[in-house]
């Protein structure tokens, strides 16, 4: 009866997303949570993904992260467009 309660698949790590307009407060929210459960942050801001934007983008200061681990946060050096093809691409050319 009780095997229910303690199968693995109840075991396995979480991921929370949080999701909300600009300036409600999703990045201290999400440092707070991380450093609650121990985790880690995956940025999904396509913008903040750039080094240089800090300003326009209102990506998180070091400060602010409290030691949290932040990833896809200030990666790649320069905007320039991204092309990720989709089903349809092989139709059109």
């Amino acid at each position: 009866m009780n095997s229910f309660i303690n199968n693995n698949k109840f075991n396995k790590k979480k991921v929370v997303f949080l999701m909300g307009a600009i300036g409600m407060g999703k990045s201290r929210l999400s440092v707070e949570l991380a450093t609650h459960f121990r985790g880690e942050i995956i940025n999904s801001e396509k913008m903040q993904v750039y080094k240089g934007l800090e300003i326009v983008t209102n990506k998180i200061t070091h400060t602010d992260k409290q030691g949290v681990r932040h990833y896809l946060l200030g990666l790649v050096d320069e905007v320039q467009q991204i092309f990720i093809p989709d089903a349809n691409y092989a139709n059109i050319i």
